[in-house]
């Protein structure tokens, strides 16, 4: 099979998935705020967000050192998984229980958000953060093997059991401690299912390498600095929401940051895809890997436009049923920076492919700085809008920061064909916003239709004018197309 037509299969899977996810993530989210109420929910997602900062050293790096060095050295795969498993079972523990360690030292009485609930709930928070990690090698066993399909599977059922677990707290009148524990039930689903799923493919072991050790060590530490660094710029926002705002104004945010936070993973999901990709064309195929980058440079500013599109005038009625109508100017906020932010993660897998983290480092290091003078200023002054604002401008930031450099070093022309998205957009904007107007919204049950009219039209419309005006690759298209033969079955040069 073709590696584009390898590619666009997992992706479309994927991202199927992943709309199951959303709508479940949005249905835990409105579950939660109307049973536990804004305030508790802001406890929820400051604690969670806290832990959030320490999986960063959980992960040192070694994820994409590990996809890394496994996809250049597939002789050596199944040890370098082994001894990369083994390294994350130890490294994962240490920050998780530092985690819970260094929170119990903050003064409740002088920040109130912390308080004993909330510290608690930074427990639960770390267990759950500590599987996740381990699944996440177990997923790269998906993402080497091009068999992403395989890892929506796994993806589906964690959603599914947290929802399940998640309406049986809000039926048995369950606090705080028990939704985290709730949501938590999902990411134990799915790592039991990645272990045993992941066997069809790499009968690793565990095991403790020296050798091996060292080598995904010695590349990890600036991978950790990059993405410890990338984490804060996106996460300093809402902690410093939590400490000069009440909980309920980071509630608010985070009903309007949950939906961003979600449609960021969907390209998550489609550069994670091509870094193996980008790292073995990288060392041997410069020419192939400027093609394969132009593709996902097309489907990712495509897709960032689409997606912002339908925030923007889907937002009023979405932020009401999930039970923060006040979320919704918040929500059509950072729908600007998703453009950015979606493009910005192909120019970053394409730099770590090639090895180029200390630039990233010293970028990432200026953007934080920035971001949390800023947000300390505009959080003050707006709340959470401040912070919103802040994302957008940093974010932009970064994306200029990232395409100045990659094209002044490689000197590369970037097809610019696809920015005809943009007036596109900003058109059904304003129809979509228009037609969403005619129905007076005034029961739960017309909110519904109100998302479904203005989302369902600007959704479709943008990908029927895309199609249309052939802003999506002829070969894109071509490979979405079921294959039957021998053909089908026999793996091309583009094969990993």
């Amino acid at each position: 099979m073709s590696l584009t037509r390898t590619v666009a299969w997992n992706t479309v899977v994927q991202v199927a998935g992943r709309a199951v996810g959303l709508l479940a993530s949005m249905a835990v989210t409105a579950l939660l705020t109307r049973h536990l109420g804004l305030a508790q929910y802001g406890q929820m997602v400051t604690a969670a967000t806290y832990v959030g900062l320490f999986s960063i050293l959980g992960d040192a790096g070694l994820y994409l050192a590990i996809v890394r060095r496994a996809a250049q050295e597939p002789e050596r795969r199944s040890q370098i998984l082994g001894a990369g498993f083994g390294l994350r079972l130890v490294l994962a523990a240490a920050p998780m229980i530092a985690a819970y360690l260094l929170i119990q030292i903050v003064p409740a009485d002088r920040f109130p958000t912390y308080g004993p609930t909330v510290k608690l709930a930074v427990a639960v928070c770390a267990v759950n953060t500590y599987i996740t990690l381990l699944n996440q090698l177990l997923i790269a066993v998906f993402r080497l093997h091009l068999r992403m399909d395989l890892a929506t599977g796994g993806e589906f059922l964690s959603r599914v059991v947290s929802l399940g677990a998640v309406v049986w707290v809000v039926h048995s009148g369950g606090g705080l401690i028990a939704a985290c524990v709730a949501v938590s039930t999902g990411p134990a689903a799915n790592f039991v299912y990645a272990w045993f799923v992941t066997r069809r493919f790499e009968r690793f072991v565990p095991h403790f390498d020296r050798a091996i050790s060292r080598e995904l060590l010695g590349e990890s530490v600036v991978l950790t600095m990059v993405t410890l660094l990338g984490l804060i710029h996106f996460k300093v926002d809402t902690l410093l929401l939590s400490v000069l705002r009440t909980p309920t104004d980071v509630g608010v945010y985070g009903v309007a940051y949950k939906l961003h936070e979600v449609l960021i993973t969907f390209p998550g999901l489609f550069v994670g895809l091509l870094f193996p990709v980008f790292s073995r064309l990288a060392a041997t195929d410069v020419p192939r890997l400027q093609q394969v980058f132009q593709r996902t440079f097309e489907v990712l500013l495509l897709a960032s436009v689409g997606a912002a599109t339908v925030v923007f005038v889907a937002a009023p009625p979405l932020a009401a049923i999930l039970g923060a109508p006040e979320a919704a100017h918040a929500m059509r906020v950072l729908a600007f920076a998703l453009p950015a932010v979606f493009v910005s993660l192909g120019f970053t897998h394409l730099l770590l492919a090639e090895g180029r983290q200390g630039w990233l480092v010293r970028l990432y290091f200026v953007l934080v700085v920035v971001n949390i003078g800023a947000n300390v200023v505009a959080i003050r002054a707006w709340s959470y809008m401040g912070a919103a604002a802040v994302t957008v401008a940093t974010e932009s930031m970064a994306l200029a920061a990232l395409a100045g450099y990659w094209i002044g070093r490689r000197r590369w022309r970037l097809q610019l064909r696809v920015l005809t998205c943009v007036p596109l957009a900003a058109g059904l904007a304003v129809v979509g916003c228009s037609l969403g107007r005619l129905i007076a919204p005034s029961e739960p049950t017309t909110r519904i239709l109100e998302l479904a009219v203005r989302g369902g039209f600007t959704g479709l419309s943008y990908a029927g004018a895309v199609l249309a005006l052939r802003l999506v690759p002829l070969a894109t298209l071509r490979a979405l197309r079921p294959r039957t033969g021998p053909a089908a079955a026999g793996p091309s040069r583009d094969a990993l």
